[in-house]
């Protein structure tokens, strides 16, 4: 078991990187980009052992989609970040990339979900938490307000430093749970670990074929091979995402351990 999950792990990593090297080579768009480095490899993982389809597909809607939604709306109005290279050019309010930026967060809760029942969790419990409810139910009143507050001002969905405070209410939840539960501590750390590689490669992939950009407020900025991008991105995206999600999928989705 360990040998395969090794192989697995190999090949995994290797589809990552061809699928950002494709991207560069011939200057794909950032969706494109997902679907090799996210989608196959998820595939692959699928294909290599049974998953739970129905906590996958729950994870994907309610933490890709619609959570998804909610903080790339709000990001993105504030500028926190720009999908500037779209594969299917629509644009809600003439500004969100609705198909494109949904899309690529529900591709990286499936890579997140997916990876992390292939490696790191232990399917005890094939039923859907009974908290899945009270993840969806707040979560498309919290849109639709959002929503609603957008149509009538948009100004009162204005942001300082949008992406440092949505990154920061994002992970207080996840830093609480790992804290009261530490047996889920390592499980965590190594999921950040491999995470960070894949955002690592995926970030200087679309900042080199200029596949988004930074034009917002940020507390300070990183530079590796010529290629910028906020700390923040470092910090909440690359360090804290996977982590968070993992979270968030083991209390309201999964069984909690």
């Amino acid at each position: 078991m360990v040998r395969k999950k090794q192989i697995d792990l190999i090949v995994v990593s290797t589809l990552i990187i061809a699928g950002a090297g494709i991207t560069v080579l011939f200057s794909l768009t950032p969706l494109a980009l997902g679907l090799l480095t996210l989608l196959i490899p998820s595939a692959y993982l699928i294909a290599r052992k049974k998953k739970n389809p129905k906590k996958i597909v729950l994870a994907v809607v309610i933490f890709g989609a619609i959570f998804g939604f909610i903080f790339d709306f709000i990001v993105t109005l504030n500028e926190g970040w720009i999908v500037t290279r779209l594969m299917f050019p629509v644009r809600l309010f003439d500004f969100y990339p609705l198909v494109d930026d949904i899309i690529g967060f529900m591709l990286m809760t499936l890579m997140i979900v997916v990876f992390y029942e292939h490696f790191l969790d232990d399917e005890k419990n094939p039923r859907v938490s009974k908290n899945a409810v009270w993840s969806v139910i707040p979560s498309v009143l919290i849109l639709i307000f959002i929503l609603a507050l957008y149509i009538i001002n948009p100004a009162l969905l204005s942001v300082p430093y949008v992406y440092l405070i949505g990154g920061a209410i994002a992970i207080v939840f996840p830093l609480y749970v790992a804290l009261r539960k530490p047996k889920i501590t390592d499980k965590l750390f190594k999921i950040a670990a491999f995470f960070f590689f894949v955002w690592l490669v995926l970030e200087l992939a679309a900042l080199k074929t200029e596949g988004w950009i930074f034009t917002g407020e940020y507390i300070g900025s990183v530079e590796i091979i010529g290629l910028v991008f906020p700390f923040e991105e470092l910090f909440f995206w690359m360090m804290w995402y996977a982590a968070s999600v993992v979270v968030y999928y083991e209390y309201y989705i999964d069984d909690k351990k």
